[in-house]
């Protein structure tokens, strides 16, 4: 995705916030925000694709300061014991449903999880993801009925984003297995990206004994080509759809061509993406796109 004059001032706001909540020695914390600095004048001289730029500050930025990587793996276990607790009446709410009613409520209940961002400047998480919240959140793109149609006794790449957001996904990734398909979920690889999902948080949260779970072999915002494992490589292509989940994944994998489905599930969280979805912030976007 291409830079927006946004994306300067939303990268910065974050990393200064995470050396001010990570860093208690003062003059380390000045040192690094200058040496930080430096490093996004080079980032954003070097690429005009967004989701490079972003990773490649922050992979620079926690070898300067590996306090940071701390700071998230305490925020990942808290967010995603706060979510185990939440998802049970969500969980037997959707026992209750069958077909594509079920398939929706477990496909908003996937992206409404989507909303536990740390990494997007100016923006808060909700305190708490309930029942009532789901029923509350809006759509503003719905490709729901035609991924239902669709999404049957096939090989499914599942991208996994934040920490606390896989705990809510693992309703529609049961949901989809009653569907007879195949899943092999994709984490980040240690000390992985911001909050998002590693494979030590994967067994943290159980997903390693409920589905094949492999690391993309790169710590990036996203399953950037040039940088991935082998493994990822042959996964990709020998998957029938990509399930997408997270802003740095749409905001890289809908400017790549795959010669499958993708479908996207996320919540814009920012003017750069709602811009380039054509809908508008804090709506629930399930955007397939068929080829």
């Amino acid at each position: 995705m291409d830079i927006f004059p946004q994306c300067f001032s939303c990268i910065l706001d974050v990393r200064f916030k995470e050396i001010l909540n990570s860093i208690n020695d003062r003059d380390k914390a000045i040192s690094v925000q200058y040496k930080l600095l430096n490093i996004a004048n080079e980032e954003f001289s070097r690429s005009k694709e967004l989701t490079h730029i972003a990773s490649n500050i922050y992979l620079r930025l926690v070898k300067e300061a590996p306090e940071i990587v701390k700071y998230y793996k305490e925020l990942k276990r808290k967010s995603i014991d706060t979510a185990l607790n939440e998802i049970k009446p969500l969980k037997k709410y959707a026992s209750s449903l069958n077909g594509y009613e079920k398939f929706r409520f477990v496909v908003k209940v996937s992206i409404a999880g989507n909303l536990l961002d740390l990494g997007v400047s100016q923006f808060t998480p909700p305190s708490s993801i309930t029942l009532d919240f789901i029923n509350n959140l809006q759509f503003g793109i719905d490709n729901t009925y035609e991924a239902y149609n669709i999404i049957r006794n096939k090989k499914i790449l599942y991208l996994f984003d934040n920490a606390g957001e896989a705990v809510y996904d693992t309703l529609l990734i049961e949901t989809l297995k009653e569907m007879g398909n195949e899943i092999v979920g994709v984490v980040k690889e240690e000390p992985g990206f911001q909050n998002d999902l590693t494979i030590e948080d994967a067994r943290y949260l159980g997903l390693t004994t409920q589905m094949k779970i492999i690391t993309t072999g790169y710590a990036g915002s996203s399953i950037h080509l040039e940088n991935v494992n082998d493994t990822l490589k042959r996964e990709l292509n020998e998957a029938d759809i990509i399930i997408s989940k997270g802003m740095a994944n749409f905001e890289y994998i809908y400017f790549m061509k795959f010669d499958k489905p993708v479908l996207f599930l996320l919540v814009p969280k920012c003017e750069p993406v709602a811009i380039a979805l054509n809908t508008k912030k804090r709506l629930l976007v399930a955007l397939l796109r068929k080829e």
